[in-house]
């Protein structure tokens, strides 16, 4: 016996219900939809049945109002009053020969439509004495009918006396004849009703039958199931490993260890799909490996031996979300192993273990020795740079970190204040990310830029400022401190080594010549260069910063952290790319310059220049109404020395749709107007579109 065989004896009776139920509903709706349709017929017969009795009225109407109008010479009445009596005469004719023979007539609605020959012997005899007083009337009427109309006044009085006489027994059978359509068709709507309800009882006899027959073959195969899967569960439930045999059509078999759910974090049931489950725990790249890895083993054509070393699953990240969603990753393999029946693939044997804890050792392991290179590398690159600025670098963020923490143990009781303290608090973060690009640190200038975005982030946020955000904040300086702790040590292990900071400050000084002897130039060119590069941008620098030697340590220190944001500042916003430079005819590498001038009377200027697109006032405008800063009235109202002040505000930039680790996130121009302030120095703008844009700083030097 083959396999269609074998399905339809075991479920032939549930089949047989089913080919019935469908033949009964076949017939059901077969007998409904002529039903309907000749439901259809009975109304278009009951609605011009009923137009025929208005029209047997219209005749005769009209009739009467031709002849007043004969009879008072009224020319233009008889004209419109016998066109009338055409289209009334035509319709009741043509109406009353559809009801006799059957023919195609004008709806109700002006449209053509059929009116079936009536069918009871009741209504054909209603039609024929209708046509017994319509022939004698029809004929009467032709001398007023056409577009010839030669009619006398003993005509028209002729068929007047006609319709008058007989316009009463035309209505009634009109009436009869409509009446006589509707108990046709009321009858046929009852034995409609009737199918209906005959074939809505065999369904329901022959749904329940179904049932019956459906819960005893289930209840059947129940216990199949719970015999077989007797035989196996002592097995199952001790295994650690997930099992589960899989079908060519990817389906889990009714058999799996107790584990797999465990393993998998989700609810199996037998015959899911598994790629699904697969494709909802691993990325899109290996999902599709694992996909075609999976119909290799299913296929016929290649040996097993063959493709097991292209498991694509071994050892693989998974995501698994639990009961309450929360998502872990976790480290799984699958293996697979074909099962043959009669030297053919059944099924695929699948084991899955979890190798999260053998893997995450692992990584700790290339992890730890990943740090011991870092750090290796780290100090062979620190000897090599200007080391007397790596030890102010960290001095620097020694200080600002202790800032920090004085300003977070502050009591602050309201938003505004919290609002105040995380700006004064992303100013000082800023200034520690600046430096470190400058000197290359990339472990403090990454860990900065990502607390600078969780901060924007808060500040930014739809909420106010709360205590909890206060909390966060000193979670992220602990990161700092981590930080700067390790860097700390390393610098002081590195000047140990080489002898001491007075030492190696010495020996650098005696190896510069003194118009070189500040590193600064060398860092902020490198800095600027490399933030070019990421750009796509080329950039040439020019530093006049000499006077930096002469002048006291605190403000040199702020000048160079003015520096560093003034020419990240020029870098993202100012200078363009050089193709965008070729279209303005400009050279294709950006001039950068750095000027510290001395003006007398104990006063300097600073300035930072680029010959980049300069300050768009209209450009600001557009940003400030897109951040929601204030409306487009508004914007409109300021006039452009207002709009350019607007670029030193905690939080604006015309690059927040871009941010990223060197501008974007409006921290860099609010901090470089506090160090000012705090320099007792006076900050001033210069620009003009596509041309150049100038940072002016000038402060004194008390004697």
């Amino acid at each position: 016996m083959n396999e269609s065989q074998s399905i339809f004896s075991k479920y032939r009776k549930i089949i047989l219900a089913v080919i019935i139920f469908v033949v009964c509903d076949l017939m059901v709706i077969g007998i409904n939809f002529y039903g309907t349709f000749k439901a259809q017929e009975a109304a278009v017969s009951i609605n011009l049945s009923g137009r025929q009795r208005m029209l047997s009225q219209r005749m005769t109407k009209v009739l009467l109002l031709i002849r007043r109008s004969v009879d008072t010479n009224d020319e233009p009445s008889v004209l419109r009053n016998l066109k009338e009596l055409d289209l009334t005469v035509n319709l009741f004719n043509t109406t009353l020969r559809g009801f006799r023979d059957g023919a195609m007539v004008t709806g109700g609605d002006g449209n053509p439509v059929f009116l079936v020959q009536v069918e009871t012997p009741k209504s054909h005899q209603l039609v024929a004495d209708a046509y017994k007083i319509w022939d004698p009337y029809f004929n009467l009427l032709q001398p007023l009918l056409g577009n010839n109309r030669h009619f006398s006044a003993e005509q028209l009085e002729s068929v007047v006396t006609y319709a008058q006489n007989n316009n009463l027994e035309v209505l009634r059978l009109m009436n009869d004849l409509t009446t006589d359509l509707e108990f046709v068709a009321n009858g046929r709507a009852d034995f409609l009703r009737m199918v209906l309800l005959a074939g809505f009882i065999i369904a329901l006899i022959n749904f329940s039958y179904t049932v019956f027959i459906s819960i005893r073959q289930l209840m059947a195969t129940d216990r199949e199931l719970a015999q077989a899967r007797g035989e196996t569960i002592e097995i199952l439930s001790t295994v650690h490993e997930g099992l589960f045999l899989l079908d060519k059509e990817k389906r889990l078999g009714s058999q799996f260890s107790e584990s797999l759910p465990r393993l998998l974090h989700r609810e199996i049931e037998p015959g899911m799909n598994f790629l699904p489950i697969l494709k909802d725990m691993i990325s899109a790249e290996t999902y599709e490996s694992a996909v075609d890895y999976i119909e290799l083993l299913l296929g016929d054509r290649v040996k097993e031996a063959l493709v097991t070393s292209l498991n694509p699953l071994t050892n693989v990240s998974v995501s698994l979300s639990d009961s309450i969603g929360n998502t872990q990753n976790r480290y799984l393999s699958f293996f697979f192993n074909r099962v043959l029946i009669d030297d053919k693939i059944s099924h695929v044997l699948v084991t899955v273990q979890d190798v999260t804890d053998k893997i995450e050792l692992m990584q700790q392991a290339e992890q730890a020795k990943n740090q011991a290179k870092t750090e290796v590398d780290t100090l062979l690159r620190l000897a090599g740079n200007d080391f007397g600025s790596l030890q102010q670098f960290v001095f620097n963020v020694g200080q600002s970190l202790g800032q920090i923490n004085e300003k977070l143990s502050e009591p602050i009781d309201d938003p505004r204040s919290r609002q105040h303290t995380l700006n004064y608090i992303m100013r000082l973060v800023h200034g520690i990310k600046g430096e470190a690009a400058v000197l290359g640190i990339d472990a403090i200038e990454g860990y900065a830029h990502s607390c600078e975005q969780e901060m924007v982030a808060m500040r930014e946020g739809n909420t106010e400022l709360s205590g909890e955000h206060m909390v966060r904040i000193a979670v992220l300086l602990e990161g700092f401190y981590s930080r700067y702790s390790s860097l700390n040590n390393i610098v002081s292990n590195l000047s140990a080594a080489m002898g001491g900071q007075e030492k190696i400050a010495a020996a650098a000084q005696a190896d510069r010549p003194a118009e070189v002897a500040l590193p600064f130039v060398e860092h902020i060119t490198h800095l600027a260069q490399r933030i070019a590069s990421d750009r796509g941008k080329q950039v040439e620098v020019n530093c006049q910063v000499a006077k930096f030697a002469i002048l006291p340590a605190n403000i040199t220190k702020e000048l160079e952290s003015i520096s560093i944001q003034l020419v990240r500042n020029a870098l993202t916003h100012g200078i363009e790319s050089p193709e965008e430079r070729a279209t303005l005819n400009k050279p294709q590498t950006g001039a950068l310059c750095l000027f510290c001038e001395y003006l007398g009377n104990n006063l300097y200027d600073f300035t930072v220049r680029d010959d980049g697109r300069g300050i768009v006032p209209d450009r600001l405008r557009d940003q400030l109404v897109k951040s929601g800063r204030m409306t487009v009235q508004e914007a409109a109202t300021m006039d452009n020395l207002e709009v350019t002040r607007m670029i030193f505000q905690p939080g604006f930039s015309t690059a927040s749709d871009s941010a990223d680790i060197n501008a974007g996130h409006g921290v860099g121009l609010d901090a470089v107007l506090e160090k000012v302030k705090g320099m007792n120095g006076r900050l001033s703008v210069k620009s003009r579109p596509d041309l150049f844009t100038e940072f002016h700083i000038q402060f004194s030097v008390p004697q």
